[in-house]
């Protein structure tokens, strides 16, 4: 690959440059909203699976510097391209090249908070770019294992996080019970009067309180302009709880 097949992209209000495939996988708001979905403490431990080329991640890290954060990413490439970002962005974060349904030597039970972006497109949704058909799309890992596999990582009393397609929602909720509780259920409207498109899911392991539906976030009013609300996420790097 040559230079002109990548471009760099600011997030974050440019708190985040993040160099991108421009043929391939390329991050989008919803990385920031995951990112935003984390309440964490100093020195909090966080796995983000499926980092790709890292947007996740340096966004949490640019809210959160002192926490200590590990993405796991199974392409090469992209790992490669994580570690050149996370190296810009002049962040401290680890970069593990593995399989989230095969052991990767990271530790089980480890980690405060596990968030991820995982493949959503169904099996018959072929992309003809490699890079982003493995990003996107639901094949040889079914949701369901990709969600046992994260659980794995959680310690007792973390939490998991996950953006996904709205109408996935039951049954992300029927991986989380009983192993989670506590679920909080985030919907994303892209436009204010339309359904929602994507939601966030945050579970806690070990919990025993009942799921909370929240009012969710909506990106966009009626004539297509950003919210204040979205503003403060995506340029300011609010939480999605911060009062």
């Amino acid at each position: 690959m040559t230079e002109i097949n990548f471009t760099i992209d600011d997030f974050l209000g440019g708190a985040v440059r993040l160099k991108q495939l421009n043929d391939g996988y390329r991050a989008t708001s919803d990385a920031v909203l995951l990112s935003a979905s984390v309440s964490p403490v100093k020195n909090q431990k966080v796995l983000d699976v499926g980092m790709g080329t890292g947007a996740v991640s340096l966004c949490l890290s640019a809210r959160c510097p002192e926490c200590q954060i590990t993405g796991l990413e199974i392409q090469p490439e992209m790992a490669e391209i994580a570690i050149e970002n996370v190296t810009s962005n002049q962040k401290n974060i680890q970069v593990v090249l593995g399989d989230i349904t095969k052991p990767t030597g990271l530790e089980h039970g480890a980690y405060d908070y596990v968030l991820t972006n995982p493949p959503f497109m169904t099996e018959d949704q072929v992309s003809p770019n490699k890079t982003r058909d493995i990003a996107h799309r639901e094949s040889s890992v079914s949701l369901a294992d990709w969600v046992k596999g994260c659980l794995k990582y959680v310690a007792n009393r973390g939490y998991f996080a996950m953006i996904n397609r709205a109408d996935r929602l039951p049954e992300i909720l029927s991986l989380l019970y009983p192993k989670t509780a506590g679920i909080r259920i985030v919907p994303i409207f892209t436009k204010e009067g339309e359904p929602a498109k994507r939601v966030i899911v945050i579970a806690r392991k070990g919990s025993k309180s009942p799921a909370i539906l929240e009012p969710g976030i909506i990106l966009n009013d009626k004539a297509g302009h950003r919210t204040e609300v979205a503003e403060q996420i995506m340029r300011y790097g609010k939480g999605l709880f911060d009062k």
